[in-house]
């Protein structure tokens, strides 16, 4: 806290810059790992979505992310079976489900090379009973250098308390308040060739969610190789 402190009020003075959007359009093709499922490989409905606005030395980014994929089943024609949080194991038919999450981040630069440390906010939410995840939480990222060529990026973020409610599936219903721990990490480069509008961006992208307080199992692993497309304007 005490660094963000520094950067958002005693940091270097902002240098002139003309302000940039930038906008991208993802296909993730990675896996999800959850109660139910083992490798759920990323259906065509996969869509993420990423726009970034700089401004002096001053950055704000939004991130909309979501991956679709089939559970698992315990066989031909069978029941995907899963743990429940509240304990024991449910079942329910295979089905596509969703996994969504829209991250918002402010940043400031920090050592006039594109380094960025700032706050961010994580929504999360699904297709079936789990709970809605709200968090805020810290990190630092590092921006690709504007121009043609192959620019390089990374960031890592963590949200110690993404909290949310959760009704129990069994008797007595109850509804509980859960609190997990996300870290999301991201790195990749995008191609942009001369002068072109359009450039060619691929990466990967690691999100993991664990419970406060609830057995391992109760989890969730998104570990995405990804490609798209972005301009700037």
């Amino acid at each position: 806290m005490a660094l963000l402190f520094y950067v958002f009020t005693f940091g270097p003075a902002p240098a002139a810059a003309d302000p940039a959007f930038s906008f991208d359009i993802i296909r993730p093709i990675g896996e999800v790992y959850d109660e139910r499922t083992n490798a759920g490989y990323s259906y065509p409905q996969s869509i993420a979505f990423r726009g970034q606005y700089e401004f002096g030395r001053y950055a704000i980014r939004m991130d909309y992310w979501r991956n679709v994929y089939l559970t698992d089943s315990d066989g031909a024609g069978s029941f995907t079976r899963y743990s429940r949080i509240e304990g024991g194991s449910g079942l329910t038919s295979p089905f596509l489900a969703r996994e969504t999450s829209f991250e918002s981040r402010l940043e400031r630069e920090i050592n006039h090379r594109s380094l960025y440390a700032g706050l961010g906010v994580d929504r999360t939410w699904t297709n079936y009973n789990y709970p809605s995840l709200t968090g805020v939480g810290l990190g630092i990222e590092q921006l690709p250098v504007k121009g043609p060529g192959i620019r390089p990026y990374a960031s890592a973020f963590y949200y110690p308390s993404a909290s949310g409610m959760y009704m129990t599936e069994t008797a007595p219903l109850t509804t509980l308040n859960l609190h997990y721990r996300i870290l999301k990490l991201d790195y990749g480069a995008i191609v942009q060739v001369r002068r072109f509008p359009v450039y060619f961006v691929a990466g990967y992208g690691n999100e993991y969610r664990r419970a406060n307080g609830l057995p391992a199992q109760i989890r969730f692993i998104r570990s995405d190789l990804y490609f798209g497309f972005g301009t700037h304007f």
